[in-house]
């Protein structure tokens, strides 16, 4: 009877605490995100290509309506460590070894799994064969038919050449959409360049506006100082003219001051003659 490795790690977890069973570290591809539990581990046939690795990841990858899977493929066995320190092989290629029938789960002090990535697979999802067999676990082996030579009874002295002459329409497909990916970036960028240009036509007219709007101030401005100069100018000479008058009422102000004060004085003099001549008409 086939069993998963699902089956046998559940039956790990259940005679011993999830915490005591492990798993080495492996790298992760970005692209690669997606994991079936029920074809975890199963091993990838090729038709043509041969055993290429064991199940570990796939994404979905949909070109011009075309669904591809993007398949991780790599090594996975489950190991178990007996209680005086030997490591022994529970799980390879997703067959149990005859250590599982051996020993029992209480003579194990831990488990541990590895996974060690080796390739990546990409084909088209109706390529893969056996499918919908691989997810029930009815099938030990997802079979691949990447150049599609089961469909077409390719003779075996031409698979080889139907596997280059794939690899290369293969290569230009990719190339394809490469170049058509790069065109669409382009559109994007002339879009988003016209989008700019657009605004800046924008800008520009509204720049041109508002030059206009401010020659016309300058110009009003200008007018405006040049009249205020003339005005300066004029009221300029009315100071001078205003200083002179000035200093001429000043002049006349002196002139009649120091008459006055001439005509007081004389008055003075005046008084203090007429206040000596009866003094000196009197009789003695």
């Amino acid at each position: 009877m086939f069993l998963r490795p699902e089956d046998i790690i559940a039956e790990i977890r259940r005679a011993y605490p999830a915490e005591r069973v492990t798993s080495l570290p492996r790298p992760e591809i970005p692209r690669v995100a997606a994991v079936s539990e029920n074809l975890y581990g199963v091993p990838v046939y090729v038709y043509g290509e041969g055993f290429r690795g064991q199940y570990l990841r796939h994404a979905y990858i949909d070109r011009m309506g075309v669904r591809y899977w993007a398949i991780e493929t790599g090594r996975v066995a489950i190991y178990g460590e007996l209680r005086d320190g030997r490591i022994l092989p529970l799980v390879v290629l997703g067959q149990p070894t005859h250590f599982v029938y051996e020993f029992k789960p209480r003579d194990f002090r831990r488990f541990f799994r590895e996974e060690v990535p080796i390739g990546y697979i990409e084909c088209q999802e109706r390529q893969i064969i056996n499918l919908d067999r691989a997810l029930r676990a009815e099938d030990p082996v997802l079979v691949i038919d990447k150049y599609d030579l089961l469909r077409s009874a390719t003779p075996s002295e031409f698979i080889e050449r139907v596997k280059e002459y794939h690899s290369i329409i293969e290569a230009l497909q990719r190339s394809l959409w490469e170049h058509e990916k790069v065109l669409a970036d382009y559109r994007s960028n002339v879009s988003m360049l016209s989008a700019r240009v657009a605004k800046l036509q924008e800008l520009l007219a509204w720049s041109e506006e508002r030059v206009v709007k401010l020659a016309t101030e300058v110009t009003g401005i200008q007018t405006e100082l040049i009249r205020l100069r003339e005005e300066i100018r004029v009221r300029g000479a009315e100071a001078e003219a205003f200083e002179e008058t000035m200093r001429r009422l000043r002049d006349i102000i002196d002139r009649v001051s120091g008459l006055v004060r001439d005509l007081v004085e004389w008055g003075e003099m005046f008084k203090k003659a007429i206040e000596r001549k009866p003094a000196e008409g009197a009789p003695k």
